[in-house]
């Protein structure tokens, strides 16, 4: 009995153990597709198929799988792959002063000759790790060098894509999970996801994310078009969408019963930003029935700023009310987005250096003044202005990895060196008087100074500053002297990559004669941005968990902003081509000019702005043959081509057919060259068979063009009834003034393609017999379709006037569908009235017919014509009529006289 008890006991035991094992182990909880950007929920996990691409090494499709727990990836998503910059390593490698820096570091002696050959000796056994960890020890001694051990490396991140049959397996909190592609498309994949057997898996019900697009800066008395960008992420319906734009998000309660516009009246009335700020130009609130899943609708809000609202930025909240499911399950559901929209007044105060009043040549020892007039060029006062001249170090010729020598010969007075105004009104000018000191040993050579504005504009809370640069030339006495005079450039406007003359004219401005003349291109490299590829994880925003919208745009920004960064590179501003970069004159007398060219090509990763060319000058100054050695900056501007053509041409109607009036014709002027074209205006001039219509705009602004940008610009014209079908050009006259200041004219052409329409008229007619008084006559008129186009479904038709003694007794017929150039035949027939008067008539005949519908053209097109119809005397029926006349006047003659000899018997 124990024996069968303990059996009992030892099986459900056994049985209780497998259960758990079955339970322990990976069940499929989802097999099916997923489109590229939706998600899946799966237990405590967010599954998203993020993005689909081709790999063209093997032909095969690639999905990117995100998993998210929590809000944060819980697998590999991306590698960083680190690479050393081979390009700066060598450099290093090949610059002494760096080699004399490294051997210093590593601890030898460098002014040794011993162990400087030691230090190359080692150089050339060690290990490339070795000579990395050196180079990183430098780097760090010396930062002065301004490289980072970040410049060292290249960082590429790559994307963990997974093929079909590939299999991503994850641990979470103790339990497995495996993902495997079964199958990927171009447009999302098809997943088998295990894990534990308690978990499930659904599908998101109707969620909608939103996007804003708007305007970064507005100035006051704009409007401004608030675009939303609507997306229903889920896979069910979302009903009633009401889309509120308001300067704060609403809460509204699921049971409350207010509408949209009560809700937007309610947060207007809590803020006074909005109404002194952003005034809606119709309404703040738009409604959608429903959304689909996975559909998207782009509305539009439109606002108009404050003419007298103040600079700063202003938020508009997109508020998005809608319910999910049906009957007693609907549910109401809220979201919202942000956008700033930042106010700026484009009239602020601001000051332009009108004049400046210096010595022409200062000598050391020597006391000067600078006079600076300055001009308030903008619409608003400026308070507390503070004016402040600094003195800037001259940069001696040094090698470009030592730090530069400073000197500053000017001194400035201390009871002079700054000024302070209160108030300065718009146009209005003040004059500051400086005063200055050249040190006894100041050296030739040209020292900048900085004048440098700190003040208010108007009521603004926030300083504004400015600052401008000249130069005072330092000549010691009895010495030469170059000055650069003038800087010149041909063609005047460069683009990156064009190769351009730069024209420099000096002037030896000393008292002795300057001999053995250098002026040296000298190397300078400016930073530009290399190509980047921004990595967009847009696509996270759409999981249903809190805070994903901030977790995938921190993540976003925080990535892009790496690789920007990493993409930073240093290349050579302006480059010599076909020559050298230097320049040579025997002498150069006193008060001479003399004018160097050099070809030069400007890098083409510059972007628009001015450049700064280095110049090294050296020479021998009469009468000691005293080297003299100087180094200048001067700037030249890269501001690029512009070049406007006409874009995305349509009409309204669509067809255009001969004759018709008050054809709208919208047209996009596209910017596609570097540079800026400012004060565009658009004039349109149509020539014969066209002619603007008197509702048309004559003159179209459309403000300033930057590159890539574009305007958008609307005309009508009237189109002439003599006009054929094909293509025709309307010449717009396009004014504007370039990135130089100079007004430029162009003359463009808009494309219209004016179609074919049918044209039918009568050829000729005929009749069956001769038109005669009392008689009925059928007449066969002959018509021809003299048109570009077929006409369908033809129907002639006569129409007879009350007066006219004569009726149609038929008076349509059908003739069918003419050709271009084909006729057709149609018969009316017409009772003439006996009485009517022998002469030729006139009959209107109308003509309709429905355009060629397989042309996409179904209008009804009616012409207008006239017959003559002759209409002669019936002689044989007049005849006729007296013949009968005579027999009824004999017959009642004789009725007479018979009735007479009757009563005479009686």
């Amino acid at each position: 009995m124990r024996s069968k008890v303990f059996s009992l006991l030892m099986g459900v035991i056994l049985l209780s153990s497998m259960f758990n094992i079955a339970l322990a182990q990976e069940t499929v909880l989802f097999e099916g597709y997923l489109d590229k950007g939706e998600s899946l929920l799966v237990g405590p996990l967010v599954i998203t198929v993020a993005d689909v691409h081709k790999n063209y090494l093997n032909g095969t499709y690639e999905a990117l799988v995100v998993v998210l727990k929590d809000g944060k990836p819980i697998n590999e998503v991306a590698t960083p792959i680190i690479n050393p910059n081979t390009a700066l390593i060598q450099s290093l490698m090949q610059n002494q002063t760096f080699l004399t820096l490294m051997g210093e570091t590593l601890g030898y002696n460098m002014t040794d000759p011993l162990d400087q050959a030691q230090f190359y000796g080692w150089l050339q056994t060690a290990s490339e790790e070795e000579v990395f960890n050196a180079i990183v020890a430098t780097i760090q001694a010396h930062p002065e060098l301004g490289l980072t051990q970040e410049d060292l490396v290249n960082v590429q991140i790559e994307y963990n894509y997974i093929r079909e049959n590939q299999t991503i397996e994850l641990d979470v909190d103790g339990d497995k999970v495996s993902i495997t592609a079964l199958q990927v498309y171009p447009n999302g994949a098809k997943l088998s996801i295990s894990g534990p057997y308690e978990w499930k898996a659904s599908t998101m019900p109707a969620y909608l994310t939103t996007w804003v697009e708007a305007p970064k800066s507005v100035n006051p008395g704009e409007e401004v078009t608030v675009k939303v960008y609507l997306k229903n992420e889920g896979a069910l319906k979302a009903r009633y969408v009401n889309v509120i734009v308001s300067p704060m998000p609403l809460t509204m309660s699921e049971g409350s019963q207010e509408t949209s516009s009560n809700a937007l009246a309610q947060a207007l009335s809590q803020s006074g930003v909005v109404q002194s700020v952003f005034l809606p130009v119709d309404s703040a609130t738009q409604y959608v029935e429903y959304l689909e899943g996975k559909e998207e609708k782009v509305l539009e809000f439109h606002f108009k700023l404050n003419e007298n609202a103040v600079p700063g930025t202003y938020p508009l909240y997109v508020n998005v009310v809608y319910s999910v499911g049906m009957g007693q399950s609907l549910t109401q559901m809220q979201s919202f987005n942000y956008v700033g929209i930042t106010v700026a007044r484009e009239s602020d105060a601001t000051f332009a250096l009108e004049n400046v009043e210096t010595p022409k040549i200062v000598h050391p020892g020597e006391d000067f003044e600078v006079k600076v007039r300055l001009k308030n060029v903008g619409m608003e006062e400026a308070k507390n202005l503070l004016i402040k001249l600094e003195t800037s170090p001259s940069l001696e010729s040094t090698d470009t990895l030592k730090a530069p020598k400073l000197e500053t010969p000017i001194l400035i007075g201390n009871a002079t060196d700054q000024y302070y105004t209160s108030l300065v009104g718009t146009n209005r000018e003040v004059e500051y008087t400086f005063k200055l000191h050249v040190s006894e040993d100041a050296k030739t050579g040209s020292y900048p100074l900085t004048l440098k504005l700190e003040y208010y504009s108007g009521d603004a809370k926030e300083g504004k500053s400015q600052s401008f640069e000249f130069s005072i030339q330092v000549l010691e006495s009895r010495k030469a002297f170059i000055e650069i005079e003038r800087i010149e450039v041909e063609p005047k406007k460069i683009e990156p990559g064009d190769d351009f003359t730069l024209k420099i004219t000096l002037k030896n401005v000393g008292e002795e004669t300057a001999r053995g003349f250098e002026l040296k291109l000298l190397p300078y490299e400016t930073q530009v941005q290399g190509e980047i590829k921004n990595v967009d994880l847009s696509s996270l925003q759409s999981l249903p968990i809190q805070g994903s919208q901030a977790i995938s745009e921190n993540l976003q920004t925080a990535l892009n902003q790496l690789i920007q960064e990493l993409a930073k590179r240093n290349v050579e501003a302006f480059l010599p081509i076909g020559e050298d970069n230097s320049k040579y004159v025997s002498e150069i007398q006193p008060n001479q000019e003399v004018t160097l060219e050099f070809h030069v090509k400007a890098n083409e990763k510059l972007e628009n702005g001015v450049y700064p060319v280095r110049l090294g000058i050296s020479y021998l100054s009469s009468p000691n043959d005293e080297k003299v050695s100087d180094e200048r900056l001067v700037g030249v501007e890269i501001i690029g081509k512009e070049e406007l053509i006409i874009s995305k041409v349509s009409t309204s109607p669509s067809r255009v057919l001969a004759g018709t009036n008050n054809v709208e014709i919208s047209l996009e002027v596209e910017n596609i060259g570097s540079g800026s074209a400012r004060y565009v205006l658009l004039k349109p001039e149509p020539n014969d068979p066209f002619e603007l219509s008197e509702t048309s705009e004559q003159v179209i602004n459309l403000g300033t063009l930057s590159q890539g940008d574009s305007a958008k610009a609307v005309f009508r014209v009237n189109v002439k009834d003599s006009i054929s079908g094909g293509t025709y050009e309307i010449p717009v006259k396009i004014s504007y003034k370039d990135a130089l200041g100079e007004k430029q004219e162009i003359t463009l052409k808009v494309p219209i393609i004016v179609n074919e329409k049918p044209k039918v008229e009568v050829e000729s007619i005929k009749f069956d017999k001769k038109p005669l008084q009392g008689e009925d006559v059928k007449i066969y008129i002959k018509i021809k379709n003299i048109g570009g186009e077929q006409a369908e479904n033809v129907i002639i038709e006569g129409v007879v006037k009350a007066n006219q003694p004569f009726t149609l007794t038929k008076r349509t017929d059908y003739v069918g569908t003419l050709d271009p150039g084909k006729d057709g035949e149609g018969v009316l027939e017409l009772s003439i009235n006996r009485d009517a008067i022998p002469k030729e008539y006139t009959i209107q005949v109308r003509i309709r017919a429905v355009g060629d519908k397989e042309s996409g053209d179904d209008n009804v097109y009616i012409f207008e014509d006239s017959i003559k119809v002759p209409i002669e005397e019936n002689i044989k029926q007049k005849t006729e009529l007296k013949t009968m006349g005579a027999v009824v006047g004999i017959l009642a003659l004789l009725a007479v006289i018979v009735t007479y000899l009757r009563r005479k018997r009686a």
